[in-house]
């Protein structure tokens, strides 16, 4: 059980290391009616998570990945699709983080997010201003939409399921990463709650701060995340 917990966290660290996100909550954030829209984001973001999760967990159970004696080759081949992926995106997350995150930072309205990152719903396309639908869409979006978001949970969910812990536990161990997968975004929502509009300095200089620095984190979180995979799908096989 321990194993699991130490696998997990670089996975969920990955998740909360995601600049996209943070960045697009703090153009909600810095919007009118910061509040509501603040809050419909959260939502949109934790039930994204929330669904993900319990999706891919459901399925690596069907599928009983953990069954005796010991995997199934399919699930060396999983693993190794993950380390792909993930190394794959820490590579191209730490190649145009500053583009991408450069274009986040001046970002103000659901259409200059959506700018930013094109894979969001055209309901952002023409809109000038948030409001708690569109902050909704944008939370959900920014997580379902993510490749990398969905690789994360996917290995979680991997892990989880192939650990011999306790059903009990396992249960634990889900709820512990959707809170701390929402937390990233839970804490400036709860300041914001909390402070109103005083937080808008203390947002603006986060905002520089990930511009700078977080693109390298997530990508270093990331290549640390695909090497465990790698390593798990070559195990025993030589």
């Amino acid at each position: 059980m321990t194993t699991v917990l130490w696998e997990l966290i670089p996975i969920v660290l990955g998740v909360i290391a995601s600049p996209i996100a943070v960045m697009a909550l703090i153009g909600v954030l810095l919007s009118q009616d910061a509040r509501r829209n603040g809050a419909a984001y959260l939502t949109g973001w934790t039930v994204a998570i929330i669904l993900s999760i319990l999706f891919w967990y459901a399925i690596f159970e069907a599928l009983a990945v953990g069954a005796p004696p010991e995997p199934a080759i399919w699930v060396r081949v999983v693993h190794l699709l993950l380390a792909i992926g993930l190394g794959t995106g820490a590579l191209l997350t730490y190649r145009r983080s500053r583009a991408v995150l450069t274009r986040m930072a001046a970002a103000r309205t659901p259409a200059d997010i959506t700018a930013a990152t094109p894979q969001l719903p055209g309901i952002l396309r023409s809109a000038s201003r948030f409001t708690p639908r569109r902050a909704l869409v944008v939370g959900g979006g920014i997580f379902l939409l993510n490749p990398l978001n969905i690789s994360l949970v996917v290995t979680a969910a991997l892990e989880i399921s192939l650990s011999s812990a306790s059903p009990l536990f396992r249960a634990w161990l889900i709820t512990g990463f959707i809170i701390a997968a929402a937390a990233p975004v839970a804490i400036p929502v709860a300041v914001v709650l909390v402070r109103g509009t005083r937080t808008a300095p203390l947002l603006e200089k986060l905002r520089a701060w990930i511009a700078r620095n977080n693109g390298m984190v997530s990508a270093g979180l990331l290549l640390v995340v695909a090497v465990i995979q790698l390593g798990k799908a070559l195990d025993g096989a030589f």
